[in-house]
């Protein structure tokens, strides 16, 4: 049976004959115009020599939180090829954040990370030391609903401003009922917009409400931080964006014993090789290489 399509090497509509798979069992064509084969199939992961079967386990491990060099090790692949594997699963989840949705009550929040790269260190006018902690730490806005969806972006050093809420967390607000806060102003001036009640914990005599959700969410993403402690701050965003992937799903099943973490985490699994096969590759080795991340803050 033949299909139409384009040819990727000559370009000319011919129709296309099937010819085999290839060793990793994907659907080989030939065409008939210049007389060559190939795979359709334009995913960042199309070259590479390991089998879709490893690949899906290296998914696994990330998503197990396992060490880059212990993944290296099981699969039996050099540490830089296991770098770069990362690097695919990070780009295809780089739009993630803005596709998440927040409803009903959202804490906000935001929490710091330093700078701890020497290079990007911030001096003082003088010269004899480094400017205040705060202007070498990276602020990171967070929010979180009651159903466990959150987000988490990179916004500036030191404190964000309302403009930087506005920027990056609009897109992410569907419905609010209300928002839970600590009193920060630059948060009141982005919340006002909503037109919603702002509750700050402190101020309300009943304790009804706490920020101690957003705060465990804050543990959680420094702690998984921690156990990559040798990761570039450049990148730090692609860890975020995993992270609040990871998250979110595990946070929408409604997980009661460990059958069912392992199948929410098997889910995931394939939904992330999903959207890695349904992107187009745009990236090699030496975009991985230069990716700048979040340069443009930093300096």
């Amino acid at each position: 049976m033949t299909k139409l399509y384009i040819c990727p090497k000559c370009g000319t509509e011919q129709q296309l004959i099937k010819n085999g798979l290839s060793k990793n069992q994907v659907q080989r064509y030939y065409c008939k115009s210049c007389k060559k084969t190939f795979i359709l199939n334009n995913s960042p992961i199309k070259y590479l020599k390991t089998s879709e079967h490893i690949f899906k386990k290296f998914i696994g491990y990330m998503v197990d939180d396992v060490a880059l060099s212990v993944i290296a090790r099981n699969l039996k692949i050099d540490i830089k090829t296991a770098h770069y594997y990362r690097y695919l699963v990070f780009h295809s989840l780089i739009n993630y954040q803005d596709e998440v949705r927040l409803n009903g009550i959202i804490l906000i929040d935001e929490t710091f990370i330093r700078i701890r790269d020497k290079k990007y260190k911030l001096i003082r006018q003088d010269g004899l030391d480094y400017r205040g902690l705060s202007f070498n730490q990276l602020c990171v806005i967070t929010l979180i609903d009651l159903r466990g969806t959150c987000i988490a972006k990179v916004s500036s050093r030191a404190m964000a401003m309302p403009e930087d809420y506005k920027r990056l967390c609009n897109i992410n607000i569907e419905s609010v009922e209300r928002f839970v806060h600590d009193g920060n102003p630059k948060q009141k001036q982005f919340m006002n917009q909503y037109k919603c009640e702002l509750i700050d914990p402190r101020r309300e005599p009943n304790e009804l409400y706490s920020t101690d959700y957003i705060d465990s969410f804050h543990s959680n993403l420094k702690r998984y931080l921690f156990k990559h402690c040798g990761y570039r701050i450049k990148n730090i965003q692609h860890y975020l964006n995993f992270f609040v992937y990871r998250y979110n799903h595990l946070s929408i099943e409604k997980i009661e014993n460990h059958r069912q973490h392992i199948i929410a985490k098997t889910k995931m699994i394939e939904d992330l090789h999903s959207r890695m096969m349904n992107s187009t590759k745009n990236i090699n080795y030496k975009n991985y290489l230069n990716d700048d991340g979040i340069i443009d803050i930093l300096k």
